[in-house]
């Protein structure tokens, strides 16, 4: 079969029309989910792009491949889906924001498919400096609204239409092709084309919950992030929330062109579709916008896999990205290469129940920040230090930081230890 990913970058588990949320204008990622298996508790291994991408790409954890943050290399000796691939014939394509750290890497795609800044050199001047003003630190992260380009001057549309190209190339020479498609959008800067921000009401924006007067205080990484918004009225909240949102419907343009083409070319049925994200936003919970923090906005994910020969459903149990790649390879038939992580999401597609011994805890890292989750209990250590504990049965929102309760001590230092033995046995 045919395998198609699409990634979307930034983009919220719950930002999807057919979740019921009333600002998420997702038509077309919504009729995908009503042809596939959902995920609803998939967690990534790294709340920020490039960790995140190559943990996709290889099924491995942060601290085994080495691109602990954006600006770091993977190891040596990268194996990723597209080598996997290779030896079953697969034209491989990969396009648009992969977020490689090391540009002479083996990525085992077809480099000449990469996408580049082409886009942004077919701009206006005048929109070019205005892309420029709206990339600028402080303007990309704390602001958003209607942006003067149209659909056809966004990066996404560029990768989109490659991605098209390169599947109707594969498909008049009768090839089988694996087109992993990195859609830019939703990222910041939060500035979509006006008509799709005109689509979202912000009357219907409410501002997120926060923590109650005398919560216990989170990790003082977290108050230092909190200061960058902390200037924001209401108003600009919403505004940037209405920008997020019109990004979530551009980036569902873009997914539909895509997704289209499989229908026209006439492959759908031979065509395995993955769709998620490399990581979530805040949206102003916990008085934060972007990622980079171990809060379930951040974490977790969105996943769909689709194939006609599977019934659509959701899934509850935890898996994580690391499960992408192994999943690809069973069902194409490929060997699993070794030193995986993940584990194949096969057992879980076809509507029985769960295997025995399925995970019953997810891990993400940035840097030398962990995370490790069970049904019950989060816990964040940052620096070897454990700093933050929170109870998600009775706390789901993350307000009530536990690390300070004598009570709790056992649990903290079971969870440290499922840590070490993740981290010992995923080297």
């Amino acid at each position: 079969m045919h395998v198609l990913v699409l990634m979307c970058d930034h983009h919220r588990h719950d930002a999807l029309g057919c979740l019921g949320n009333p600002l998420a204008h997702t038509p077309n990622l919504d009729r995908l989910a009503a042809r596939s298996v959902r995920f609803e508790n998939c967690y990534t291994q790294a709340p920020v792009c490039a960790p995140a991408r190559h943990s996709l790409a290889t099924g491995r954890y942060v601290h085994a491949h080495g691109v602990l943050s954006n600006d770091l290399k993977p190891r040596p000796g990268m194996f990723t889906i597209a080598h996997a691939l290779k030896p079953l014939g697969y034209r491989r394509f990969g396009l648009g924001q992969m977020h490689w750290t090391d540009h002479e890497a083996d990525t085992g795609y077809e480099l000449h498919r990469a996408a580049g800044g082409s886009w942004l050199e077919g701009l206006p001047s005048h929109l070019r400096h205005r892309y420029e003003w709206e990339t600028q630190g402080i303007t990309r992260r704390t602001t958003g609204g209607p942006g003067p380009r149209t659909i056809e001057q966004h990066w996404g549309y560029d990768v989109a239409t490659q991605a098209v190209r390169a599947m109707e190339e594969a498909v008049g020479r009768g090839e089988q092709f694996l087109c992993w498609v990195a859609l830019p959008e939703p990222h910041p800067p939060f500035y979509p084309p006006g008509e799709f921000y005109a689509r979202i009401d912000q009357s219907a924006i409410g501002i997120p919950p926060q923590a109650p007067d005398g919560a216990p205080a989170p990790h003082p990484s977290i108050s230092r992030k909190q200061n960058e918004w902390a200037h924001l009225t209401d108003v600009e909240v919403r505004q940037v929330i209405a920008g997020y949102y019109g990004m979530v419907a551009l980036a569902d343009y873009y997914v539909g062109m895509v997704l289209d083409a499989l229908e026209r070319l006439g492959i759908r049925d031979d065509t395995l579709v993955l769709w998620t994200s490399d990581h979530g936003e805040q949206l102003y919970e916990h008085r934060l916008f972007t990622k980079f923090v171990m809060r379930e906005g951040s974490v977790r994910v969105p996943l769909l896999v689709s194939h006609p020969s599977l019934r659509p459903g959701v899934r509850s149990e935890f898996v994580e990205h690391v499960d992408v790649l192994p999943t690809i390879c069973d069902l194409v038939g490929a060997p699993v290469p070794d030193g995986v992580h993940g584990r194949s999401l096969a057992p879980l597609l076809d509507g029985r129940g769960c295997p025995d011994g399925w995970r019953d805890a997810v891990f993400s890292q940035i840097a030398d920040v962990q995370m490790v989750r069970t049904a019950r209990w989060k816990l964040n250590v940052y620096g070897g230090e454990p700093g933050e504990l929170y109870d998600m049965q009775s706390d789901p929102n993350e307000f009530r930081n536990l690390i300070g309760d004598p009570a709790h001590g056992e649990t903290v230092r079971a969870l440290c230890g499922r840590l070490k033995a993740w981290e010992s046995s995923c080297a």
